[in-house]
C-alpha cells in the first residue's frame, strides 16, 4: 500500500518523481501512455513503475509528492 499525504497525493521516490516530472513537462507522450512512459524513463525508475503500477495510476489521478518532500 502506497504511503499519502493529508491532501490524498501518493508518496513516491524522488527519482521517480523527477523522472515522470521531466516526461510530464515535456509534452511528448500523453502521462496515461504507461507503455510509452517506460521508453523514455531511466530503468531503475521504469523498473520501478512497472513493480508499483497501481500506484502510478492512482497517482495518476490524485498527484504526486516525493519522499524528501514528505512532511
Amino acid at each position: 500500500m502506497a504511503t499519502k499525504t493529508t491532501e490524498g497525493k501518493l508518496v513516491i521516490p524522488d527519482n521517480v518523481y523527477e523522472a515522470i516530472s521531466i516526461v510530464r513537462d515535456s509534452g511528448v507522450i500523453n502521462m496515461a501512455s504507461f507503455n510509452q512512459l517506460l521508453e523514455l524513463v531511466p530503468s531503475d525508475v521504469a523498473s520501478w513503475l512497472q513493480d508499483n503500477k497501481e500506484i502510478y495510476m492512482e497517482g495518476f489521478f490524485y498527484g504526486f509528492v516525493p519522499e524528501s518532500q514528505n512532511t
